[in-house]
């Protein structure tokens, strides 16, 4: 293994067997590498560049002003292996193995056509590229590597990182090998998970001090309930959230924080955040499918099992649908005629309620869109294959795209 580092006081360090930063049990393991042999420092690759089978990019992309990364050390080492992959003779391809945190899209589009570039040709023969983002803690990095969590592996094609799977020596941890774009974008939402709940937990803190309510109490009662608040459950992007309860209950955090004299920015948030997404999804269904549609819409309650109208996100989507100037044709089996629903024909739903239809082949002729407002697994199955959907119960591309249909 042989170590490249433009910093000459890592270069020293390293070739003495010590470690260049403050990390549990690293000068130990570096100095066992130097003392078998196992372990090589250079200035540059030239002498080596015949001998390499894996070259792993470990640079910095710090942020700058604006947030976006900076990508000027990934590139300029990327450059240096290209260069040196030009002269390179060996039978097996290089695998450039790039653990930096890159923002989604730069190994398509810096990355890939740098390389192909300077090596003057594509992926494939002479070298190939792997995405392997780090989920190393300062100060755990050593228990971190060996007991991870998962494994991302970005890779062009299935199967070209193989050799990748060898330096891991948690084997029993869950791998995945995902596109290029999906293992840059975990890494930032990896870590804006964490500094969000990090965010939130203080603005709790914050809420119950103002009370004289021990903040670790009420915490304590949030994390005892692993079935919802530590779980999956509510973490797949979808529609808006809504009901009676949840925009209720969080309006009235964020006035009992404002009364107090508390920010709570985050909670705020999250409410202004919630409209922002059903303006999101109205302008997506604008740019999919234009006035007048018509448009399919599946589920009117707030969710599946219940016939309760209050707070429903899928109300106040038909009601700007049907604003905009779409037909609309609605079908909920949760919606019983015979019974009222709660918030009835007086309600705001009442537009909407005018547009229910019982029968799904007749609401559905000539729609040309579908929107699944809620597990409805009966009335998804019986869609066309070929009728375009918007599931709003697990959020993705609309597939297939619908026609242009008129102007």
């Amino acid at each position: 293994m042989v170590g490249l580092d433009r910093d000459p006081a890592k270069r020293d360090a390293f070739a003495a067997g010590r470690s260049p930063v403050a990390e549990p049990e690293l000068d130990a393991l570096l100095a066992a590498g130097r003392a078998a042999g196992r372990l090589h420092v250079a200035e540059a690759l030239d002498a080596w560049c015949h001998r390499l089978d894996l070259a792993m990019v470990c640079v910095g992309t710090p942020g700058g002003a604006d947030g976006a990364l900076a990508l000027d050390q990934p590139l300029a080492a990327v450059a240096e292996l290209g260069r040196v992959l030009r002269r390179r003779r060996a039978a097996a391809p290089l695998l450039v193995v790039l653990r930096s945190t890159l923002p989604p899209g730069a190994t398509e589009t810096r990355i890939l056509p740098l390389l192909a570039e300077l090596v003057g040709a594509p992926p494939g023969e002479r070298y190939d590229v792997a995405l392997n983002p780090e989920f190393l803690r300062e100060g755990t990095a050593l228990r971190d590597c060996r007991t991870p969590a998962r494994i991302v592996i970005g890779e062009r094609a299935p199967g070209v990182t193989g050799r990748l799977r060898g330096l891991h020596a948690a084997p029993t941890a869950p791998l995945f090998e995902v596109p290029f774009r999906v293992a840059e974008t975990v890494k930032l939402v990896d870590n804006s998970f964490h500094a969000l709940k990090v965010a939130f937990a203080n603005e709790v803190g914050r809420l119950c001090l103002g009370q004289q309510i021990d903040p670790q109490a009420v915490m304590d009662l949030v994390l005892a309930d692993r079935q919802l608040n530590l779980s999956p459950a509510y973490l797949r992007p979808g529609g808006p959230f809504g009901g009676p309860c949840l925009p209720k209950d969080l309006a009235a955090t964020v006035a009992l924080g404002r009364a107090q004299g508390v920010a709570l920015p985050l909670l705020e948030a999250a409410l202004a955040s919630n409209r922002a997404h059903l303006a999101h999804l109205l302008a997506a269904i604008g740019a999919l499918v234009a006035p007048p549609g018509p448009l399919l819409q599946l589920g009117l309650s707030f969710k599946a099992g219940t016939d309760d109208l209050r707070g429903s996100p899928l109300v106040e989507l038909a009601r700007a649908l049907l604003a905009a100037g779409y037909e609309l044709r609605l079908v909920d089996p949760d919606l019983d005629p015979e019974r009222p629903p709660r918030d009835g024909a007086a309600g705001p739903a009442a537009a909407a309620l005018r547009r229910l239809d019982p029968d799904l082949d007749r609401a559905m002729a000539g729609a040309r869109l579908a929107i699944l407002g809620k597990p409805l697994p009966a009335l998804r199955a019986r869609l066309p294959a070929d009728l375009p959907l918007l599931d709003l119960t697990r959020l993705r591309a609309v597939h297939p795209p619908p026609d242009a249909g008129p102007a």
